[in-house]
């Protein structure tokens, strides 16, 4: 695609080979710009493109979709909110394991262009952020100009026609163990990538919550897991360490089915998940 673009009429730049970018600097016109032009795409950083839709839709000037806004027991942030933006926030307002997720990723220069609604709604790998935006319960809100539907992330199957994901809200709670690991080469997604979410936190030697999550080619918590660890005394035996290693390898195989990926990946999980599990011995 060529770089040199000719403005045109109010709201969009046309480029030299008929690709046009539209702008959006409101919620308003975010949603009068999709509800004019077909076919358009919602783009924000763009760094997980290789070349430009036809019609993109920009919503890096709509300062509602650019802001952080935390309460007691959650944290929002607009889907146009940088990666950079959330690690200036920093670990006092953000999640240890979120935060340690977004520094894995890529370089600064890119975190200055990458956004938390892109990252995940980049397509059907998931990307980086996924797995721990799941162990956090975290929900992405979704709008058009007259509805607006939050859904649990666990839940989350791409943004609907018609509608534009506006927030991410992410709960925030104390955890005693908090394990992020990134698998396959450093800054780019390829097939061998993906990404481990461990959250555990106990009182009084019990396991009152868990959190267990996996994202690239395969996506999944392993609620199925974590409702059998719950009311756990600690320290787990090395018997309660190997049944539940078990389920999280039938659970990650149920979820991999027929589906073609690097079977290295089922080998890096299972290492990982048998390391986080030890913490609670």
């Amino acid at each position: 695609m060529q770089v040199i673009a000719t403005p045109n009429t109010w709201g969009h730049t046309v480029y030299g080979d008929s690709h046009t970018l539209f702008y959006a600097k409101t919620m308003q016109e975010l949603f009068y710009q999709m509800k004019s032009v077909a076919g358009l795409r919602i783009v924000g950083g763009c760094t997980a493109l290789n070349t430009l839709p036809e019609k993109a839709l920009s919503v890096r000037a709509i300062p509602e979709l650019r802001h952080i806004d935390k309460h007691e027991r959650y944290v929002n942030f607009g889907s146009a909110v940088t990666l950079s933006d959330i690690i200036d926030v920093g670990s006092n307002r953000v999640p240890e394991i979120f935060l340690e997720a977004i520094q894995s990723i890529a370089h600064p220069f890119v975190r200055n262009c990458a956004t938390i609604g892109g990252n995940i709604a980049a397509g059907t790998h998931g990307q980086t952020l996924i797995a721990p935006l799941l162990a956090l319960d975290a929900h992405i809100e979704m709008r058009n100009a007259t509805k607006t539907i939050s859904v649990p992330l666990t839940k989350f199957n791409g943004v609907p026609d018609g509608m534009a994901a506006t927030h991410i809200r992410v709960p925030l709670r104390d955890w005693n163990i908090s394990v992020f690991r990134r698998i396959g080469p450093q800054h780019v997604i390829t097939p061998t990538s993906a990404a481990f979410a461990f959250l555990a936190a106990s009182e009084k030697r019990i396991l009152t919550n868990i959190k267990i999550a996996f994202a690239g080619p395969i996506t999944f918590r392993a609620i199925e897991l974590e409702n059998r660890l719950i009311s756990s005394r600690l320290p787990l035996s090395p018997k309660a360490v190997a049944t539940a290693r078990t389920l999280a390898i039938r659970q990650f195989d149920a979820c991999a089915g027929e589906k073609e990926f690097p079977r290295v990946l089922r080998t890096q999980f299972i290492r990982i998940i048998q390391a986080a599990l030890e913490q609670l011995t």
